[in-house]
């Protein structure tokens, strides 16, 4: 049991402590769980089956919680893309880990970033290179293999019309 000090600007709460050194806190066991339907969705409490709510795991089957974004790509041609995210397998599902792997276009961006990241950290760590890019007329030629290397890639992928 707590006490509740009063000698001090406001009640402070002081948690009764226990022989091994942990504090004692209240526990609370009961799950709300509500769907995700936005402002406009239901406000009463839906009653579940047995079944659905046994686990967070279970509850979230039965409910299947999702959502559209919609994603800023930073690209001019494509700026926004609308995807649905949806959360299931328990609470962890709403961590930023689980979200991009449900995210075919974060997971996508995640790759890339760490595909440059890798190459920039190459790159950085090549002494030769790095002193090629000090040289204009090296830096230039470097650039132009570059924009042929990436002509010849955008050529390889297949169009979206292909597929």
């Amino acid at each position: 049991m707590s006490t509740v000090r009063y000698n001090m600007i406001g009640p402070v709460d002081v948690p009764e402590e226990t022989n091994s050194g942990l504090v004692l806190l209240p526990t609370n066991t009961t799950l709300i769980a509500m769907p995700f339907k936005g402002k406009d969705g239901p406000r009463r409490p839906e009653i579940l089956p047995k079944e659905a709510i046994k686990s967070t795991e279970n509850i979230m089957e039965h409910v299947q919680p999702e959502i559209k974004v919609k994603i800023k790509t930073g690209n001019p041609e494509n700026s926004e893309v609308t995807e649905t995210v949806r959360f299931r397998d328990g609470v962890q599902a709403f961590s930023p880990k689980t979200i991009k792997k449900n995210s075919p276009l974060l997971r996508r961006l995640e790759a890339e970033f760490e595909a440059s990241e890798a190459l920039v950290d190459r790159v950085d760590k090549n002494a030769q290179f790095r002193k090629a890019l000090d040289d204009p007329k090296a830096r230039l030629a470097i650039i132009a293999a570059f924009k042929q290397i990436i002509g010849e890639l955008e050529a390889s992928l297949p169009s979206e019309e292909e597929g």
